[in-house]
């Protein structure tokens, strides 16, 4: 075996623009190089095309009956093959001096390529290259298929080379060098691809250090791209088989299309990420996607041996695809006019231009040179100086949208402390008013032993008390929105019964500002439906509150339809006004919770501003759609839609909140009352007192207190608060119902709480608590409750 030179891939990293100089330097030296002292052997050499069949040396050189024809009928280029081929040629050395020749022919990674050299005296010596064999097994030890001619002076050989490829496409050059020629050629090779090399190794670096500091996916793919772009040039250069795996196998036999499949698929995601196709088109997003499946499957053939020559053309069409789909989505860019950086689009025209010339020479469709064989290093070369120019543009832009986020937090934050001091004072505001007229009203009755206006006085005491646990109801559902812990409860309800009973209450609030109140149902609507009953109400509630607040004159109209598709309903309701209407910079953060348009008319009009943002939430949690508009004659149009499924069971589920207020009399009854507020303690004394005459009411201030006094009473009731000193609600419960404390583990316990959030709901029913009530404390609802988990004797009830 003979080594002609140590081939140590050079590393040198420099300037991009040396890339081009090397590579201009290079084609000019091989030019000169080609005219002065290459011999092209393709005008004295006969071709046999073989087809599937393997001959041996033999046969070819005593078989008379095969047919070879001249090599200069067929092009340099043969496409896609796996067949046979054998070439043979003659040399004679008609001086007196011995002569040295180098022969290259094939590719450097056509599987087999060996020489057989017939003397004189019939003597045979045989030469082996190719990627099949162990690189040291090659007779000349260089990544080409390179053969050492010989001639003593005189001498007349006869050579015969086989050549045969899995489906890779197949290249007959046939250049004789003179040994220094060779030589010269050879290191000047190696300063291009050392040159061409280290520079996608650099870029691959800088672009992974990039995409760890910046977090932006574009520059992973773009370095994982690059780092497959380069193994794959890597391997048709032959280096892969050198220095990778030079004892052959499987990963040889498929690094060039493993490396290209892989570099597509990196190079489509890139195109991707760079032109955010995912927002701009996402039908190009989608056939991304699609290739990206293309390229999964054509990985998956390698491993099939029998469909292994179909990978090169498929590999090859795949990648014409991926230049049409970023062709594609720089025209789709162009034509909705999104900005693209154009050196973006000059860098991807390089490539497009370089892989069109590499693919067009691999199907044979144009002569084989050195630019049409090395067309897709021009076009990296070039492909990689302008998008790493369009990278550069991105790390800065990126960085000025960072800085631009940073201004934007900290104008935000000042808003944010800004809009915080405008809703305490507001809710400061709120709170304040109801309460003022509460505490007024209270103090008129204190010293008007006459009670005059009673009735009037307590009407408004209730309505103040009403707007103050709607302004408190609308910060805990903020709160609970804020944490994220909202959810649905859903249960059969009556649509019709719902419905009714918001519209009274809305209609009535409208009469009282002098406003038309118009409603129009549709006569389809499903009696029965499945949903969150609560929500739905507290969702039309808020929006006719809205319209009735901001309307002064004229009226305001609901109107609903369904349309019903199987066993879903989907309900649109249209609400409209002849209000003040919205104005056009509201009406973009209408939903939004803090804004500083939403604190500019709470001194006209009352209210946290809280509403429309819990109504947006409530909505997009049942999957439903809202929109706000104003009306061109006047006021404002709002359109609601939910989807709900039909209840198909016609029983009805009594409510209780809608239990008249009874009187119930018990003959006998113990309930005890577990309570540390006083006032909380009186006012259930006085409903006890009015409605629960016959029952025994004792009252503890505690929980540790509460199981004091069960060591020494019987009771048939416990109604529990959560929140109490030394022990509370939830460990108190806990103790009764484990059986720690001395009394009965099953006796009914009705939590009495102002906690209504669903974390405590869960808590107390998984202790073990019977009911729950929540304060204000709803009299008749209580005692309803109370029935439902009685186990002492209820003589009767009068209405």
């Amino acid at each position: 075996m003979r080594q002609i030179i140590p081939h140590t891939l050079y590393t040198r990293i420099g300037i991009l623009l040396f890339l081009i100089v090397s590579t201009n330097f290079n084609a000019h030296s091989q030019e000169n190089t080609n005219k002065q002292d290459v011999i092209s052997l393709r005008p004295i050499t006969s071709v046999l095309l073989a087809g599937q069949k393997d001959y041996s040396f033999e046969e070819v050189r005593n078989n008379r009956k095969l047919e070879f024809v001249p090599l200069t009928s067929l092009k340099e280029n043969l496409g896609f093959s796996s067949d046979n081929y054998w070439l043979t040629f003659s040399l004679q050395n008609t001086t007196d001096r011995y002569k040295q020749y180098y022969l290259e022919t094939a590719r450097p990674i056509t599987d087999v390529v060996n020489l057989f050299l017939v003397d004189d005296t019939n003597t045979v010596e045989k030469q082996y290259s190719g990627d099949k064999i162990p690189f040291s097994k090659k007779t000349i030890q260089h990544r080409k298929s390179i053969f050492d001619i010989g001639l003593r002076p005189g001498q007349k050989i006869q050579a015969y080379i086989h050549l045969k490829s899995d489906g890779e496409v197949v290249m007959l050059p046939m250049k004789l060098y003179q040994e220094a020629s060779f030589f010269n050629l050879t290191y000047k090779e190696q300063v291009f691809y050392g040159f061409f090399y280290g520079i996608l190794i650099l870029a691959f670096i800088i672009y992974l250090f990039f995409f760890f500091a910046l977090k932006d996916k574009a520059f992973i793919y773009y370095a994982l791209y690059v780092l497959f772009i380069a193994l794959m040039q890597f391997s048709l250069d032959g280096f892969f088989h050198q220095y990778f795996t030079p004892q052959g196998g499987w990963l040889s036999d498929r690094s060039v299309l493993l490396t290209a499949f892989v570099s597509l698929f990196f190079f489509g995601k890139y195109g991707d990420a760079f032109l955010n196709l995912k927002k701009n088109s996402p039908f190009l997003h989608n056939a991304n996607k699609i290739m990206g499946l293309a390229i999964a499957i054509g990985v998956l053939l390698l491993a099939i041996p029998s469909n292994f020559e179909y990978c090169y053309p498929l590999a090859n069409g795949i990648g014409i695809l991926v230049l049409v789909h970023m062709i594609a989505s720089l025209a789709v860019m162009k034509f909705k006019k999104q900005k693209v950086d154009i050196f973006f689009v000059i860098g991807i025209s390089f490539l497009v231009l370089g892989f069109v010339v590499f693919i067009l020479n691999n199907f044979n469709t144009i002569e084989n040179s050195f630019f049409t064989s090395n067309g897709t290093k021009f076009g990296i070369g070039f492909e990689i100086i302008f998008l790493s120019i369009s990278m550069s543009n991105r790390i800065r832009n990126l960085r000025m949208e960072n800085e631009q986020n940073q201004m934007l937090a900290l104008q935000r934050a000042e808003d944010m402390n800004e809009i915080k001091s405008s809703f305490l004072s507001n809710i400061s505001h709120e709170l304040r008013t109801p309460l003022n007229l509460i505490m007024g009203v209270a103090t008129s009755l204190q010293e008007n032993k006459d009670e005059e206006n009673l009735d009037e006085k307590c009407k408004m005491l209730l309505s103040s008390s009403k707007n103050l646990l709607g302004y408190i109801e609308d910060i805990l559902d903020f709160t609970v929105i804020e944490k994220g812990d909202q959810e649905l409860k859903e249960v059969p309800f009556d649509l019709n019964a719902t419905l009714q009973k918001i519209l009274t209450l809305q209609e009535k609030k409208a009469t009282a500002k002098g406003l038309a109140f118009n409603t129009l149902i549709s006569d389809d609507l499903p009696a029965r439906i499945v949903g969150d009953k609560a929500k739905l109400a507290q969702i039309l509630n808020h929006l006719l509150d809205n319209a009735v607040k901001f309307t002064n004159k004229g009226s305001v109209a609901i109107e609903v339809v369904c349309n019903k598709k199987g066993d879903r309903a989907k309900i649109d309701f249209r609400i409209k006004d002849t209000g003040i209407g919205i104005s056009e910079e509201k009406m973009s953060t209408i939903f939004e919770s803090f804004t500083k348009k939403s604190f500019r008319d709470k001194r006209e009009f009352s209210g946290l501003g809280l509403g429309l943002y819990i109504v947006k939430t409530y909505v997009d949690l049942q999957k439903g759609t809202i929109h706000l508009k104003n009306n061109p004659k006047q006021g404002t149009i709002c359109e609601l839609s939910l989807g709900f499924e039909i209840d198909e069971d016609k029983v009805s589920v009594p409510d209780e909140s809608q239990e008249p207020i009874s009187k119930v009399q018990m003959e006998t009854g113990n309930i005890l009352y577990v309570e540390d507020n006083k006032m909380n303690q009186t006012v259930v004394k006085l409903l006890f007192k009015k409605n629960w005459t016959k029952a025994n009411l004792t009252i503890a201030n505690n929980g540790k207190e509460a199981l004091e006094i069960m060591k020494e009473k019987t009771f048939d009731m416990i109604l529990m608060d959560l929140q109490m000193p030394e022990m509370d609600g939830f460990e108190t419960t806990s103790m009764i119902r484990s059986g720690k404390a001395n009394c009965d583990t099953q006796i009914p316990i009705i939590v009495l709480t102002a906690d209504n959030t669903s974390q405590t709901r869960k808590k107390i029913f998984k202790l073990g608590a019977n009911d729950l009530v929540t304060k204000p404390v709803n009299g008749p609802l209580l005692f309803s409750k109370m029935n439902k988990n009685a186990t002492i004797k209820v003589i009767g009830k009068v209405a």
